[in-house]
């Protein structure tokens, strides 16, 4: 949580918003909704975000998203509130 504090806070609105609403998504069982957003956060991440453990994190966890959004929701549901934590200060 403490890594989000280099963020500008309009960056860390925009991705938490971004999480939130991928994880409403996939707990509402639309994975191609949150698919979306997630594909917009990791677009935000891989250009507004500078190269550091946050953003690695980041990347692991959008990764993770797209792997089991469709088959493992419960799974995906738990990356994304975290995520969402990790860019709140």
């Amino acid at each position: 949580m403490s890594d989000a504090i280099d963020l500008p806070a309009r960056l860390r609105e925009s991705l938490a918003a971004s999480f939130d609403d991928a994880r409403a998504a996939v707990r509402a069982g639309d994975a191609e909704t949150a698919l979306e957003h997630v594909e917009t956060a990791s677009r935000v991440v891989g250009h507004k975000v500078p190269p550091s453990p946050l953003k690695e994190k980041l990347k692991h966890g959008v990764a993770a998203v797209e792997r089991t959004a469709a088959d493992e929701p419960l799974v995906a549901s738990e990356y994304l509130r975290l995520m969402s934590q990790l860019v709140r200060p």
